[in-house]
């Protein structure tokens, strides 16, 4: 029996495909009443290829009695023509730009393969690897005599998501990341240390509701403590008391994914001080 609510969507690149996945789960969330299975081909980098994903696309559609939605970068034109003849509904996000680009810059895109993703800056490659360097040897505290020679410092209660954003900043950005999570021994002191007092300037404060965080600390500790919602209600109770001490406004983190709270904090940090950004290109 055909599922009417049942699509299968295509991730389709000649390098990586994070271009096209991001750009394909964007656009679907507006179509939350269907349910869509995606397959992820990437390094489609020749006609051969290209001819052989056609024909699973042909089989998919005829197995599920829908065409399947095909998301791609593929700048190559012949790999490009081949994929859009296939049985699909093909959406293909470079040639939507490329032409229109190059009119309006009075030159032709090369339609090169490979130009996005590789190393053409290597010293931005770099920055980026020493910034993800750094963001993991100051992860949840392990190094604080380094601290200031971060850009940013993210504070909050154990599992209130500093580490993924950390990482996600330092790899996407190249921005050194420090995390600190917030103990029982500075809620008994009422006081952060120091070395974080010292380096006020570029802390970055999180808050969470108590329900998502009893959620979060129950995948990692069920059924402890730890992850109860009394503990979780009265951590985020003594973090507020220490943000108001010292003048932190926190951010909500509850509903925010990791690129909409690294979003903001660069915003945050953009006007406050030098921070410079070595964003990623990878598609």
């Amino acid at each position: 029996m055909i599922n009417s609510r049942q699509r299968s969507v295509f991730i389709v690149s000649e390098s990586t495909g994070i271009t096209a996945e991001t750009m394909a789960h964007s656009l679907l969330s507006q179509f939350p009443h269907l349910e869509f299975t995606y397959h992820q081909r990437s390094f489609v980098d020749s006609e051969d290829k290209a001819r052989e994903l056609a024909d699973e696309i042909y089989e998919v559609g005829e197995a599920q009695g829908f065409k399947p939605l095909v998301f791609a970068t593929m700048p190559e034109t012949n790999v490009n023509n081949i994929l859009a003849s296939a049985n699909c509904h093909y959406y293909e996000i470079f040639e939507s730009f490329l032409d229109k680009i190059g009119h309006d810059l009075h030159t032709e895109p090369t339609r090169e393969s490979g130009l996005s993703h590789g190393m053409i800056n290597h010293k931005t490659y770099d920055a980026r690897i020493d910034a993800l360097n750094f963001t993991l040897k100051h992860d949840d505290a392990m190094v604080l005599k380094t601290i200031d020679q971060a850009d940013i410092i993210i504070i909050g209660v154990s599992r209130s998501g500093k580490t993924p954003t950390s990482l996600y900043l330092a790899l996407k950005f190249g921005i050194k990341v420090a995390n600190y999570p917030i103990t029982e021994d500075d809620f008994e002191r009422n006081e952060l240390p120091q070395i974080l007092l010292d380096n006020k300037h570029k802390i970055f404060a999180t808050s969470i509701k108590a329900k998502r965080l009893k959620q979060i600390r129950e995948k990692r500790i069920p059924n402890s403590d730890y992850s109860s919602l009394k503990t979780c209600k009265e951590e985020i109770a003594k973090a507020t008391k220490l943000y108001k001490k010292y003048g932190f406004e926190p951010m909500d983190v509850t509903k925010r994914s990791i690129e909409e709270l690294a979003a903001q904090i660069i915003k945050t940090f953009k006007g406050k001080q030098k921070i410079t950004l070595h964003p990623s290109k990878d598609i």
